[in-house]
């Protein structure tokens, strides 16, 4: 296609997101579709059932491939769960003194042999992998700098932050996306890509924690000078307040409908009503308290919110830090959300958001207006900076009339556009004959052939008549 595709999966606990996207000439990215499918054989963000997490995969694919008329043969794969981890590396070389000249001024080439050495930092367990790494600061002789090019120093050290994860949880995926045709251009951190979209540029640089609420799993993304600091990922998600629901004897297909209708993540904002609804299947009639139903989804998201304070303390920037926490994903769409986060943390700016920057202003109208598409556009911004993916346009076949063969010496037929019938309509049809009476054609399908035949027949014989008549009659007065 001529156009600069990208194509994002996001594989989670609860639902496969697939996206696709062009790149524009100003850098914006366009969306194009958006599919989600709900998955199954997923757990805490890593595949234990390829085969029915492939189900769902192909029908993703299969849905946005005819919805766009594409094909898609590779993508940007989002990878989420606690199987992935960041750890911070620090490392150094000692200045070469270029210019000879004393000064040990640092140079380029003194940056690239520290970016050198990191590069060949082994693991101590082989069955991790390095997925990405970046710089987080650079120091010259013990103190820090933001540019080391041209400063002075006997000795350039920095501390990288290295992206880990499982090799075998990883490999999980890339097998069964394989197996429907689908190779995994390059696997992306959720929490290192979460911010892009939604947070603005002066939040990266004070200060900004971005929670996203997924099924299975609650990443965490701690943010500050522009990079990303902490990332993390707690092995429980919104999809456990079911879990809590269902023990309340309700039904599992009645779970998701009352969480989403009659939710809220504070008990003390909720009506203390009844809800009753009917069990279809067994002629029954259940209910249960609104405030009982509130008070299940409100404990566990306080778990949850207990897990994401031991995460932002993790970063070690102290009792000083104050960012703004940014609620992305399904579960943020929770009512009071943000209430019971600002309460939980002690922060004052908490608040769900959808994705808003580096896109079309028309895709965000149409297909990201939501929380819960946040980080599948996050890979389609990250996929923009680092390349287009291969997807091909589908043919359709054209139709192409008959050759006839023109006799010799005989003009040439015009070309004709193929005529397509409209469908007969069924009822009766009335021709008036003028005097000899009302002749009804009823529908075809409701007479016998034969009996059909001998109508038409009788019918063609009559008009043929009248034909005559008035043919001699015209005659006799042309005598005259």
């Amino acid at each position: 296609m001529k156009e600069k595709q990208i194509v994002a999966i996001d594989v989670g606990s609860s639902n496969v997101v697939i996206a696709v996207a062009s790149v524009e000439d100003d850098g914006n990215v366009n969306i194009m579709g958006i599919v989600s499918e709900p998955i199954s054989g997923v757990t805490a963000g890593y595949i234990d059932n390829s085969v029915s997490a492939g189900q769902a995969i192909e029908t993703a694919k299969s849905k946005i491939e005819k919805m766009l008329d594409i094909r898609i043969t590779e993508a940007y794969a989002g990878l989420s769960g606690d199987y992935i981890r960041c750890v911070p590396v620090t490392d150094h070389v000692y200045v070469q003194d270029e210019l000879r000249n004393g000064s040990n001024q640092i140079t380029q080439r003194d940056l690239e042999d520290l970016d050198r050495r990191m590069k060949s930092v082994k693991l101590p367990d082989d069955r991790e992998a390095i997925m990405m790494m970046e710089p987080l600061c650079y120091k010259i002789d013990n103190n820090e700098v933001e540019s080391p090019v041209g400063s002075y120093g006997h000795v350039l050290s920095a501390t990288y932050n290295f992206v880990l994860c499982d090799k075998m949880k990883r490999d999980r995926l890339r097998g069964c996306l394989q197996h429907h045709n689908i190779k995994v251009k390059e696997f992306v951190p959720n929490s290192f890509i979460s911010h892009m979209g939604v947070a603005t540029s002066d939040e990266i640089q004070d200060g900004v924690v971005v929670v996203d609420l997924g099924g299975g799993v609650t990443d965490v993304t701690v943010l500050l000078g522009g990079k990303v600091r902490h990332a993390a990922a707690i092995p429980i998600g919104t999809s456990s307040i079911n879990d809590d629901i269902r023990s309340l004897t309700i039904p599992s297909n009645y779970v998701e409908d009352l969480k989403v209708r009659y939710g809220s993540a504070i008990a003390e904002l909720a009506a203390d009503d009844q809800i009753v609804f009917h069990q279809a299947r067994h002629g029954m009639v259940k209910s249960i308290l609104r405030r009982n139903l509130v008070v299940a989804i409100e404990a566990r998201l306080m778990d949850i919110a207990e897990w994401v304070r031991k995460e932002i303390k993790e970063a070690g920037f102290g009792s000083r830090f104050v960012p703004s926490v940014l609620l992305v994903g399904g579960g943020s769409e929770m009512r009071h959300i943000e209430k019971l986060f600002a309460r939980e943390l002690g922060y004052d700016d908490v608040r769900p958001v959808h994705p808003e920057y580096g896109f079309t202003s028309e895709s965000l109208l149409e297909h990201v207006n939501t929380p819960a598409y946040a980080t599948v556009a996050s890979l389609l911004l990250y996929g923009a900076t680092r390349g287009v993916c291969a997807v091909s346009a589908v043919q359709r076949p054209v139709f192409e009339a008959p050759h006839v063969e023109t006799p010799r010496g005989a003009a040439p037929r015009p070309q004709q556009e193929p005529v397509i019938a409209e469908p007969r309509k069924a009822g009766p049809i009335t021709i008036d004959d003028k005097g000899d009476g009302e002749i009804v054609l009823e529908d075809d399908d409701d007479l016998p052939s034969k009996k059909r035949g001998g109508f038409l027949k009788g019918f063609i014989k009559k008009v043929g008549d009248k034909v005559s008549k008035s043919f001699s009659d015209e005659q006799e007065e042309s005598d005259f």
